[in-house]
């Protein structure tokens, strides 16, 4: 009897767990990072800031932390802005649990638009 209660308490708690990897976090409206045009940075914090930023996931934040972006080179800017089109217009990002979970934060086409013709006026 008490391992089956541990596992419905386990499941319960990885449950818990996953859900709260895919629900969006409110996230202060600060301004743009430095590079950033605020029409951009707009779609950054609707659907990448909840991952990608000191407080998100780590491995996200290991391959874009918005937070960081003005320590960035703009070589490594102009680089990670490209990556950010590819990626978003791929559809890879947001993940998937989080699209079908938040399909209101997922970036509409006008969005990876802004974000793309942004990424390719970099070119260092």
């Amino acid at each position: 009897m008490k391992k089956s209660a541990l596992a419905i308490v386990s499941v319960f708690v990885l449950v818990l767990i996953t859900a709260a990897a895919f629900a969006p976090q409110e996230k202060s409206s600060s301004p743009a990072p430095k590079g950033i045009p605020d029409s951009v940075f707009a779609v950054f914090q609707k659907s990448c800031i909840t991952c990608h930023a000191n407080d998100g996931n780590g491995m996200a934040k290991s391959h874009v932390n918005f937070d960081s972006w003005g320590s960035y080179t703009t070589e490594k800017q102009a680089s990670k802005a490209i990556d950010i089109c590819k990626i978003l217009s791929k559809g890879s990002m947001p993940p998937g649990g989080f699209r079908k979970n938040n399909p209101d934060l997922v970036p509409t086409d006008a969005d990876v638009k802004k974000v793309c013709d942004w990424a390719k006026s970099l070119n260092p």
